[in-house]
């Protein structure tokens, strides 16, 4: 065929704004509901310990998806949430409107949460005349 069908992708990207304000909204209905925490260790000194952040995960909600926001130095943090079922990490450059939809409870440390709040917000300086 001279003029046939040729494949053609009509896929289109989403705009930043559009993200970001997906990610809010699911953060503050997230918020409006009394499932975010902020906590300022998920264990205790710099051994990681699963059965530790079993327990304290336990003893903040009983939901099954928890979705665990820390810093990228919190190692022992990381160790001790990895295997844990039902638990997702992420690094708060990482979060994602998805994830944050699809656990039950997010989970910040107060770095990850002072690294996400200083990453998203603007800073409008006054100008005066």
């Amino acid at each position: 065929m001279v003029h046939g069908p040729k494949p053609r992708d009509y896929s289109q990207r989403t705009p930043k704004k559009m993200i970001a304000a997906a990610l809010r909204g699911a953060l503050s209905d997230r918020a409006r509901n009394g499932r975010i925490h902020a906590i300022t260790e998920l264990v205790e000194g710099q051994n990681p310990s699963t059965k530790s952040a079993r327990a304290f995960l336990a003893s903040l909600t009983e939901r099954k998806q928890v979705l665990v926001v820390i810093g990228r130095s919190d190692e022992a943090g990381a160790k001790s949430v990895r295997n844990l079922p039902g638990v997702h990490i992420l690094a708060p450059d990482q979060l994602n409107t998805y994830d944050v939809l699809r656990a039950d409870d997010v989970v910040f440390s107060v770095e990850a949460l002072n690294a996400y709040i200083a990453a998203n917000t603007t800073t409008s300086e006054e100008v005066s005349a």
